[in-house]
């Protein structure tokens, strides 16, 4: 069963926010639904880079994901999905200049995330929670 986030995501020994519910959720339809153990797996990351992560999109209907041009196969739908997950498992983090996005980038490889890197946006997901490789790409 996947996990329907409530309220926000909060550090796992304390309680505070670490991910607000409203960044999280469907542009569209203002659902969030994450695969299990995703939310855990956000949080864990955050408490281990130690910075802000502004949230570009995360949960997505795949009406949405249509509309803006998401990949067909995107592990943020969390409503049609295409790997069989019981919602989203992917994040998008703003990119930002520095070492912020280097230093982001190489925090979730150590962690074993996916990671895929635009202009403006990091991706980040856990395609190996469903037995899918891990992979490290940019956008062209």
């Amino acid at each position: 069963m996947a996990d329907e986030l409530e309220g926000n995501i909060t550090r796992t020994d304390g309680p505070e926010i670490l991910f607000y519910r409203r960044e999280l959720a469907c542009k569209k339809t203002g659902v969030v639904r994450l695969h299990p153990g995703f939310a855990k797996s956000l949080a864990i990351l955050r408490m281990v880079f130690g910075q802000p992560m502004q949230v570009t999109s995360c949960c997505r209907s795949a009406e949405y994901n249509e509309e803006i041009g998401g990949h067909e196969k995107s592990l943020h739908v969390y409503d049609i999905p295409a790997h069989g997950t019981l919602g989203a498992l992917a994040i998008d983090i703003q990119r930002k200049h520095g070492l912020y996005a280097h230093q982001l980038v190489r925090c979730a490889i150590d962690m074993g995330w996916s990671v895929g890197v635009a202009r403006t946006f990091i991706h980040l997901d856990r395609r190996n929670m469903i037995h899918l490789r891990p992979s490290v790409f940019g956008y062209g």
